[in-house]
């Protein structure tokens, strides 16, 4: 994954990342503000011998001997000989240990001593650093040199900086702990956002199509009831949205085919997993071109599980499977569907071996035949999850459209697709998005009739069921020129029945 693709993850949680953002820097905001302001004051203590001796190597001999024992010093400034004093005199409720972790002693350059008090009262934090001088003090001259009063310490503490109120706190470091908060926010949410976007496989946006598919984007089809009818919605609703938006499709496909392109009037129609609509895309499709007068061929070859014929409501026991197999010819097999111009092949009975049949010779045949009597032959094919069918057609040259189910389809199955038609060297020419979100915007509905009532303008009764020999009586007058009489007879290719 590189960044192009880390960005639009990014992009496409934005809400999510702001709302996480905010969150976490208003906690952080309301934390520091809520703790208690922390006052420090210090008193600084200079350590040496009592003046007695003026030989500069005696007093340099005493100086070094003190600066030994100032690490000692410090230590003794959080014992109990020195803080006890401090809480008893001072009325302190707290502990030794309490006060310990409040207090500190540093020794700088030389003797001399920085002991400082922290406390949420300014006054107090000065009188605890002053008291504990005071108290260490006490404890080394009076208590642990003079051997019961018997010895006199050579050691002298002058205060040489007495300890005051401070002004102003040293914590809470409100904009530090705010610019913190933000920080780790800010990091949360672009965490947050790209787990998200790295576990969820699923199609959600046309910007997930793009980043996979190095196809253009055809058009969108709404989730709309009135795709689930027994008919097109060219014929149920042709004056609604989602016949307008099937017509921009149909109109997108015929400007991005190759000017190279072998074959310019088959169209294969695939998805990459079941339940995307491709079939719906299909018979939808056919009705378009159908509708402004092109001759166009619908054909089933989704041979594994065919649903054009109870789509379109028409008899599906004679077909495809029939016609390659020589059982029948094209005449027979061929049913007209609304309009006289608007041709449908079902996949007939199936077969054992869907993919032997759809590879043969005499599917290639009878397919370079029938495209040259009709302006468009759209073929339904097997799912590419399912079987490699639309690969198929398409290295013998079709326009692939894919179909992609918003919020059905995965990224992994996406990747399998253009995967398979790239090892084999063919391109989709164009994908379709269905199942897209319709738009809310109410003034686009002006444009449509009998849309927001859901009530059919035009509607197709069911077929009745007819026998072959009645499809083959019924539909020759409505064939196209060069298709009616049955000019395209295959032979039957050579397979042997499967049991």
């Amino acid at each position: 994954m590189n960044i192009t693709e880390l960005l639009k993850i990014l992009r496409k949680f934005w809400i999510l990342e702001i709302v996480i953002f905010a969150a976490v820097t208003g906690l952080a905001t309301w934390q520091v503000k809520s703790e208690p302001p922390v006052y420090s004051a210090s008193t600084q203590v200079l350590v040496r011998t009592q003046a007695g001796n003026t030989d500069l190597s005696a007093v340099n001999a005493n100086l070094y001997a003190i600066s030994n024992q100032m690490s000692t010093y410090t230590s003794l400034v959080k014992t109990e000989s020195v803080l006890q004093p401090v809480i008893d005199h001072l009325g302190l409720k707290t502990t030794v240990g309490g006060l310990a972790g409040s207090v500190n002693a540093e020794v700088g350059n030389g003797t001399l001593m920085t002991i400082t008090a922290n406390n949420t009262d300014p006054q107090t934090a000065a009188d605890i650093a002053n008291e504990i001088a005071t108290s260490l003090q006490d404890l080394i001259v009076n208590d642990l040199y003079t051997d019961g009063g018997k010895l006199t310490t050579p050691i002298e503490f002058n205060v040489v900086q007495k300890a005051y109120a401070p002004g102003a706190p040293i914590s809470p470091n409100i904009p530090a702990g705010i610019a913190t908060g933000a920080a780790i926010g800010l990091a949360l949410a672009v965490f947050v956002a790209l787990a998200l976007g790295l576990m969820d496989q699923k199609i959600r946006q046309v910007s997930d199509v793009e980043s996979l598919v190095d196809a253009p984007v055809l058009g969108m089809i709404p989730r709309n009831p009135v795709f689930a009818g027994s008919a097109p919605v060219i014929v149920a609703q042709p004056g609604g949205a989602a016949a307008e938006s099937i017509r921009r499709i149909a109109a997108n496909l015929m400007f991005v085919v190759p000017q190279d392109a072998p074959v310019t009037n088959v169209v294969v129609v695939t998805s990459g997993a079941a339940n995307e609509g491709k079939s719906t895309l299909s018979a939808n499709l056919a009705a378009a071109y159908a509708e402004k007068g092109d001759s166009v061929l619908l054909i089933d070859a989704d041979l594994r599980k065919p649903s054009i014929d109870k789509y379109l409501g028409i008899n599906g026991a004679v077909g495809l499977t029939h016609l390659i197999t020589g059982q029948a010819d094209s005449k027979t097999v061929i049913q007209r569907y609304w309009k006289r111009n608007f041709h449908v092949l079902p996949a007939g009975t199936r077969s054992a071996n869907p993919s032997l049949l759809l590879n043969s010779s005499t599917m290639h045949k009878a397919l370079e035949q029938l495209s040259g009597y009709y302006d468009h032959i759209i073929i339904d094919t097997t799912p590419m999850d399912v079987a490699n069918d639309a690969a198929v057609f398409a290295k013998e040259g079709g326009l692939v459209v894919l179909v992609v189910g918003q919020n059905v389809a995965t990224k992994r199955s996406l990747r399998g697709v253009t995967g398979e038609f790239g090892m084999i060297d063919a391109k989709i020419t164009g994908v379709v998005v269905n199942y897209a979100q319709e738009s809310k915007r109410k003034g686009k509905s002006y444009y449509y009739y009998s849309d927001d009532d859901g009530k059919a303008v035009t509607t197709v009764k069911d077929a009745p069921a007819v026998s072959e020999a009645a499809v083959a009586k019924a539909i020759t007058p409505d064939m196209p020129s060069g298709v009616a009489g049955g000019d395209v007879h295959v032979q039957a290719p050579a397979i042997p029945k499967q049991h």
